[in-house]
């Protein structure tokens, strides 16, 4: 039984269509592949364009429709360069702290936004050993240190 569907398959004029329709097949695969491939690579020729601000129909249109492989490298020749975005501004400073906070941050701790006392001011204290400064001192009677 299987000699004979052997037989049958394997016939000189039926083995010739086999091989004619398999090369019709894998033709039709490459066929489809690159055009898959030409497809894929105008989308992206449409997006760089526009990325570049130039017309991405245009470009598609004669990169698909036109000369594909020839389209493709004339783009590539004559595309402008990329436009590039201006580096972003540098953050702005802090509010600054005379400002009171948001409510529901509870009250603002004495002192706040009452600008800072100049060195030697009264009140004063030593930053190296805590001493009390008189009004006017640029060093510490104690220790010695610079306010």
């Amino acid at each position: 039984m299987l000699g004979e569907i052997a037989n049958t398959i394997l016939r000189p004029e039926l083995l010739n269509k086999q091989v004619e329709f398999l090369f019709g097949a894998f033709y039709l695969v490459c066929v489809g592949v690159l055009l898959l491939i030409g497809l894929l690579i105008a989308i992206w020729v449409y997006k760089d364009a526009e990325s570049r601000g130039m017309s991405g129909v245009l470009w598609l249109l004669i990169v698909w429709f036109v000369a594909f492989p020839i389209g493709l490298i004339i783009y590539l020749v004559v595309r402008k360069p990329k436009v590039m975005a201006p580096p972003p501004y540098p953050m702005a400073p802090p509010p600054a702290y005379a400002t009171a906070p948001p409510p529901g941050y509870g009250a603002p701790p004495p002192g706040y936004g009452a600008p800072p006392p100049p060195p030697g001011a009264a009140g004063m204290n030593c930053r190296y050993c805590g001493t009390p400064v008189p009004p006017g001192s640029m060093v510490c009677p104690r220790c010695g240190g610079r306010l």
